[in-house]
């Protein structure tokens, strides 16, 4: 059978395909991103960020490269000294990833602001290209080349744009409160890491006491048998303990390093590496009341903050959607140019129009989207009551923690005291087999004790003020409230306490 040939442009199919497969593939590949981190700018009339990590540092703002991303290095410790609460906070801030999400989520919402404020722009449109017909056109040729500009001017849309001009400040707030929340956050673990390693030597320490004095009372217990004065099951008695004191020791350093292991993986260092902390487990004295700590965070607590941000958001996603149900008015200029060249030279027009566009039935499509909005309003209200009620109650249970145990501190050294003197009284009377072996050995499991119950008070004391302050949203100091402006890590930004109180084993 003989194939049919069509004339013009459908002669040129196998071109035209080739043309689309190519365009459809540098389409493909533009919207391919590497996986790996990539290099951002910021918007236009925007205000520089500063990248609180090392890895926003080298992909945020102007001036970075990939060679600032390929050369990234988690720092090392500052100093080779026992580190400080504060060297551990500003560290953690340099490497953490929250910390430099939320970062590029501001920069995020920075370019989101900028895209609304084009909505108020005009905007321009180019079209040039060739056009093949079947026949010749009045001009006597079956190309036609044109060129095509149009400038799109937005007079009136119902309020819509001011609206989502409106939510892209209100998204960069929400993007600052994030930046908070996130540093509040960590310095929260970090307080929690480094105070849990705190008492955990401490706990370590208590539990190698405890087995030097069963040691040497075992020591004692078995001169005694030796020269008949003691039954051998008191031998065994004191050997059960020593070994149950051993078990202690083993499971006392097993805690120290997971809370290592812990405060590391928050350095961004290998979990293994021995760390070096200053002892900073003490009770320093609380400037601030239960209601003080209630209004502050009521104020300044990040979720509160991004409650009432959700609570303005939603009202301006009504007026949003309200602008469905007004007109829209554009202004457009269009200017086209044809001819049988390249150079589209034959002819020019140019054409001005105003249009007022009104959608007048879409089935209540349009009142739907406001009545919903409406619900989402009120729930973004009802969940700010919710994080309100929340905030108070998690303020006051951690208030009445510190309170409680600050109270555990003071009996809990005077119980150490009377424990230790209660050990010494017992073992020198044992040493002239006036007390028993039993004694002697509930003895030291009441020292033990007492010792354990003040460093956990001491650690529930620091733990509990680090809790309340990110309740509250701000760092509190024996002066008082440290001020908003203060950036994490710097001195006063944090609990400085006095020196330790230390308990003489």
């Amino acid at each position: 059978m003989r194939r049919r040939e069509f004339p013009g442009t459908l002669r040129r199919a196998p071109a035209a395909a080739v043309l689309l497969g190519l365009l459809a593939a540098a389409v493909i590949l533009a919207g391919c991103a590497d996986p790996v981190r990539q290099t951002a700018g910021r918007p236009f009339i925007a205000v520089p960020i500063e990248p609180s990590t090392i890895y926003g540092e080298a992909t945020i703002g102007e001036g970075r490269s990939r060679e600032a991303i390929d050369s990234l290095e988690v720092p090392g410790l500052p100093h080779s000294g026992p580190l400080t609460l504060e060297d551990c906070v500003e560290l953690a801030a340099r490497v953490n990833p929250n910390i430099d999400s939320t970062d590029q989520g501001y920069l995020g919402a920075m370019w989101s602001r900028w895209q609304a404020i084009t909505d108020f722009l005009p905007s321009v449109g180019m079209s040039y290209g060739p056009t093949r017909y079947s026949d010749a056109t009045a001009t006597g040729s079956r190309d036609q080349w044109s060129w095509g500009t149009e400038v799109q001017v937005p007079i009136f849309t119902g309020g819509r744009t001011v609206a989502s001009y409106l939510l892209g400040q209100l998204g960069l707030s929400e993007a600052d409160i994030n930046r908070v929340r996130a540093k509040e956050d960590l310095v929260l673990a970090v307080k929690q890491a480094y105070y849990g390693i705190l008492a955990a030597e401490k706990a370590l320490d208590v539990a190698k006491t405890t087995v030097v004095n069963l040691q040497s009372h075992l020591n004692v217990a078995r001169n005694f048998y030796d020269v008949g004065m003691v039954p051998q099951n008191q031998v065994l008695e004191a050997e059960v303990e020593l070994a149950r004191a051993q078990l202690q020791e083993t499971n006392r350093g097993r805690e120290l390093n997971i809370a290592i292991s812990k405060l590391n993986v928050l350095l961004r260092r290998p979990m293994g590496l021995p760390l070096s902390l200053k002892d900073e487990l003490s009770q320093p004295r609380f400037p601030m009341t239960l209601d003080d700590c209630l209004l502050t965070g009521l104020k300044d607590n990040p979720e509160v903050q991004l409650g009432r941000n959700q609570v303005e958001i939603r009202t301006k996603s009504v007026d949003v959607a309200r602008s469905a149900l007004y007109p829209t008015v554009t202004v457009n200029y269009t200017n086209n140019s044809t001819g049988t060249t390249g150079t589209v030279s034959a002819t020019n027009q140019w054409r001005m129009s105003a249009t007022a566009n009104f959608n007048v039935w879409e089935w209540g499509r349009a009142r739907a989207g406001v009545e919903i909005n409406k619900v989402t309003l009120n729930q973004a209200i009802d969940n700010l009551m919710a994080l309100e009620d929340n905030t108070k109650l998690e303020i006051n249970t951690n208030f009445l923690n510190l309170v409680s145990a600050a109270s555990n501190i003071s009996v809990s050294l005077k119980a150490v005291e009377l424990a230790r003197e209660n050990l010494r009284m017992v073992s020198e009377r044992y040493q002239v087999q006036v007390a028993t072996n039993t004694e002697v050995m509930d003895a030291q499991t009441l020292f033990s004790t007492a010792q354990y119950d003040y460093y956990q008070a001491l650690y529930d004391y620091n733990l509990s003020w680090a809790a309340i302050e990110r309740s509250m949203g701000r760092s509190v100091t024996t002066a008082g409230l440290v001020p908003l402006s203060r950036p994490v890590g710097t001195p006063g930004s944090s609990l400085i306490p006095p020196e330790p109180v230390v308990v003489s084993q």
